[in-house]
């Protein structure tokens, strides 16, 4: 529902519609919706408007759908294609589902060749006469918020798909076409919660402005490069590796203890594997350091007289 906002101020202002004939729907709570149906009634008949037929059931049954889902297009689409009255008057009335003394009362006005405009009221502990007084001051409002000049605005964007802000009122994505009331008007085009373009235009009573609006995006700061880790990685890997390789051969060289005629001496060799992997290792960590954040993790190795050791140091 598209409630009164920013055209209120131009509605006090603007002398009470005389749409010819009106048709009244009312739905709601089965028990209230005679009252409503004849208070609405009287209302029209002493502001000068004339009671017309109503819609027929089947179009009832669509406007109903229309404003359960608030689409006013199609409840504008029904009115326009089924009404035989220049306008439709909507009520509906149900009691609070959380207050038990309130009773919520809606009311929209749809009239052939403009969009509809509606209000919603609350009335505390509601009498014929608190209704009669409340209905007097939002009907009043309605009918003549419909009456104020209106245009149409249709707008466009170089890419579309640009959400569009109306005198600071989302109202869309690009392409968009609807009536806004005639005066001066800022539109700004947003993309991700940026401003990507903006224009300012007067629409005039009953004229379509057209306009395309050019986007410009703004540059998205683009990350550095990440240097490659694989040769760090690798070197690493086999550094460690041979690290390994060196400290089980040292690890494991038989003693000449004099049992046996030949025996396996693995030291010297593994020393020399575990140097070399040290050393690997030694590079690959150097590497990583220059490849990556100083907070970054880096690996490390070390051997010493009663092992070798592979792990990750941390800078916190």
């Amino acid at each position: 529902m598209r409630f009164l906002g920013v055209i209120l101020a131009l509605a006090v202002l603007a002398a009470p519609a005389r749409a010819g004939t009106v048709g009244v729907v009312v739905s709601g709570d089965v028990d209230l919706q005679p009252e409503l149906a004849k208070q609405l009634e009287a209302w029209l008949r002493g502001h000068g408007h004339t009671i017309g037929p109503s819609l027929p059931t089947e179009a009832v049954n669509t406007l109903l759908n229309c404003m359960l889902i608030d689409d006013q297009g199609c409840a504008r689409g029904v009115v326009e294609a089924r009404a035989k009255t220049d306008a439709i008057l909507y009520g509906q009335i149900a009691k609070s589902r959380t207050e038990k003394t309130s009773t919520i009362v809606t009311l929209n006005w749809i009239q052939k060749g403009k969009d509809p405009v509606g209000m919603r009221r609350t009335c505390e502990s509601c009498t014929k006469d608190l209704m009669a007084s409340m209905l007097d001051e939002v009907l009043g409002m309605v009918v003549s918020a419909s009456a104020v000049e209106r245009g149409r605005l249709a707008v466009h964007s170089r890419p579309e798909g640009m959400t569009v802000l109306l005198d600071n009122e989302n109202i869309g994505a690009t392409p968009l076409e609807r009536e806004v009331p005639a005066g001066h008007h800022t539109i700004v085009l947003m993309r991700n919660g940026k401003k990507v373009g903006e224009r300012s235009l007067k629409i005039h009573s009953e004229v379509t402005a057209e306009i395309t609006i050019p986007v410009t995006i703004p540059d998205e700061p683009v990350a550095p490069p990440q240097p490659s880790r694989v040769l760090p990685g690798l070197a690493f890997g086999l550094g460690s590796a041979a690290l390994v390789a060196g400290g089980v051969l040292y690890f494991t060289s038989e003693t000449d203890d004099g049992t046996q005629l030949y025996y396996r001496d693995t030291r010297l060799l593994g020393a020399g594997v575990a140097a070399g992997g040290l050393v690997l290792t030694g590079i690959g960590t150097w590497l990583w350091l220059r490849r990556g954040p100083r907070d970054s993790a880096v690996p490390v190795a070390a051997i010493g007289p009663h092992g070798a050791s592979i792990g990750v140091s941390c800078a916190f």
